[in-house]
């Protein structure tokens, strides 16, 4: 999914509370973290995360597979939750999720060769 498209379906579901830049950094959040403890730790993928800029990476297609996106929009919504200060909804969201998340993740490292994990002697 392009990072205009997600951003404009998350404002169709839950209106524009937050600008488009807002709601970048809050994607920008999630997509190193994809990177970083996901993406990153697979064979092949030595992938480094630069922040978008919504003016110009509205046409950006974003890491996570499309089948995915409720990591996007669920992480969005409880960004907009838990600024509204609306506690019951915010945990909902974040339910949400975690689930998302780790459903992405689990899958990811089912279908990607782990890189080894670094070996530490005691000396």
């Amino acid at each position: 999914m392009k990072l205009g498209k997600l951003i404009e379906k998350a404002i169709r579901l839950r209106g524009q509370q937050f600008d488009t830049d807002i709601m970048t950094d809050w994607i920008n959040e999630i997509e190193g973290q994809a990177v970083e403890m996901v993406i990153g730790r697979a064979k092949g993928y030595d992938a480094e995360f630069v922040p978008y800029v919504y003016e110009l990476d509205a046409e950006t297609e974003l890491r996570i597979p499309d089948r995915f996106q409720d990591v996007y929009l669920n992480y969005i919504f409880s960004k907009i939750d838990f600024n509204n200060q609306e506690t019951e909804r915010y945990n909902n969201d974040v339910a949400m999720f975690t689930s998302a998340w780790e459903e992405y993740g689990s899958w990811f490292i089912r279908n990607h060769e782990q890189k080894p994990l670094p070996c530490f002697k005691n000396l």
